[in-house]
């Protein structure tokens, strides 16, 4: 994978999403639907379309329960897999419905193995 200012855009936008999703969720009490919607307006108004949707397909991953995703490290790691599979797929899979949430889905089976090696 070549790494071109796109893909870090997205990368970078991902990592946000589910970090401060997470956040919202669980530090500041919002709730997972409340906290994905508030992070989905404010990447719909603040950031050109592609951005605004990996960010919000990222923020999938931080409504995972504590159960799931237990620390803002674990989140941290989220934003790092979801940022991977999204800019990797960015042009496979564009205009395919059901992306986001796959791609939360499969980031989130990634994220919770790779915390099971450290936890």
């Amino acid at each position: 994978m070549r790494l071109d200012k796109g893909k870090a855009h997205i990368m970078l936008c991902a990592f946000i999403g589910v970090t401060a999703t997470w956040f919202m969720n669980h530090q500041m009490g919002y709730g997972a639907i409340v906290s994905n919607g508030i992070i989905g307006v404010l990447a719909a108004i603040l950031l050109p379309g592609p951005l605004a949707g990996a960010t919000y397909a990222a923020s999938f991953v931080g409504m995972s329960s504590m159960a799931v995703i237990p620390s803002l490290m674990g989140a941290a790691v989220g934003g790092i897999v979801v940022g991977l599979i999204l800019a990797l797929t960015a042009e496979i899979y564009a205009g395919i419905g059901g992306k986001g949430g796959t791609t939360a889905a499969l980031a989130v089976l990634i994220t919770k193995t790779i915390m099971g090696f450290f936890g």
